[in-house]
């Protein structure tokens, strides 16, 4: 019989640890608009819950049909509420955008622009979410992989205590192996490795319109060799605020591939001039990368850096030899 610690070391997220395998450049590329539903749970594994109304289901499913990513959230405390909140957000601006709507009755997301929303335009369904105050999803979702509740729920209560009336509990958000895993909207801003001791630097960041770097898997929606190169960037300039430095899009033919495993990326970081980062895609080692459904074994994608080469007049940063993970979602 296997004791607690032999089984927790069988964790993806344990796995990911022991490997010291890094959490940057690992945000979903395909997530850049969503939905949210306030629903107490319980949640299933995938899908909606039985009790959504058929009208209801008829929305989420236009929304994901749409490429819309719809999560059920509900609250860290009080979870049965007459009022439900809904949210959507997407990317735009210099920090994406989001809106928030609370309903008595779910008939109104009937009034939702779902074509808008799927084109990442902010459809006037709620009121504006501030970004000066986010919304904070944090991965609990024990039904789909242990680990994002056995991590995930501490995590949620220590930010609930320090960000009242900002965070919630969610289903699956992407890279079980990062558990705790935490997002904030507007942005699309993912962490993860998060403990919760880190829960007090988090909620720091999140007051600050910062995030932290050394748990900063990156911005949904952006390929990974743009979510590395912004990375490598915010820390040779130790520059964590959010908005702050932004990857200029690649083209489709830029994209790293096994054949063409590097890719150069442009930056700007505020002020005048930018950055050309090269990145190089590697390949780690096989190792479990979710305990769902009886676990996954893969060999996710990694990043490194080769060189970084700032304007004229700037000193040129020397190559990282740590490798960076990729998550495609």
């Amino acid at each position: 019989m296997r004791s607690p610690a032999d089984e927790r070391a069988q964790w993806c997220a344990s796995i990911r640890s022991a490997m010291n395998e890094a959490v940057q450049a690992t945000a979903p590329v395909t997530i850049s608009t969503w939905m949210l539903l306030e629903h107490a749970g319980p949640w299933p594994v995938r899908g909606f819950p039985d009790d959504l109304d058929e009208a209801t289901r008829r929305v989420l499913e236009s929304a994901e049909a749409r490429g819309v990513r719809v999560q059920l959230i509900r609250r860290v405390r009080e979870r049965r509420r007459t009022l439900r909140t809904v949210v959507v957000a997407g990317r735009g601006g210099e920090r994406g955008w989001a809106e928030r709507r609370e309903m008595a009755d779910l008939a109104e997301l009937a009034a939702l622009d779902l074509d808008a929303l799927a084109a990442g335009t902010p459809p006037g369904f709620g009121e504006a979410v501030a970004a000066a105050e986010p919304v904070v999803l944090v991965c609990t979702h024990g039904r789909r992989d242990v680990c994002c509740a056995r991590l995930g729920r501490p995590v949620a209560v220590r930010l609930d205590a320090a960000l009242p009336g900002q965070v919630w509990e969610t289903t699956h958000i992407g890279g079980d192996r990062f558990a705790a895993n935490v997002v904030t909207l507007p942005g699309g801003n993912y962490h993860g490795g998060l403990t919760s001791d880190d829960a007090p630097r988090m909620a720091a960041a999140v007051r600050a319109g910062e995030l932290v770097l050394d748990r900063w898997r990156g911005e949904c929606g952006m390929p990974a060799e743009e979510q590395a190169a912004a990375y490598f960037v915010r820390a040779e300039l130790d520059e964590p605020r959010v908005g702050a430095v932004r990857a200029v899009p690649l083209t489709t033919d830029a994209l790293t591939s096994p054949a063409r495993p590097e890719a150069d990326v442009r930056v700007v970081a505020g002020g005048p001039g930018e950055s050309v980062v090269r990145v190089r895609r590697v390949a780690l080692d096989p190792r479990r990368t979710s305990c769902a459904e009886g676990g996954t074994i893969g060999a996710p994608a990694a990043y490194e850096l080769v060189s970084l080469r700032r304007t004229p007049g700037s000193t040129a940063a020397p190559a990282a030899p740590a490798a960076q993970g990729s998550e495609s979602g």
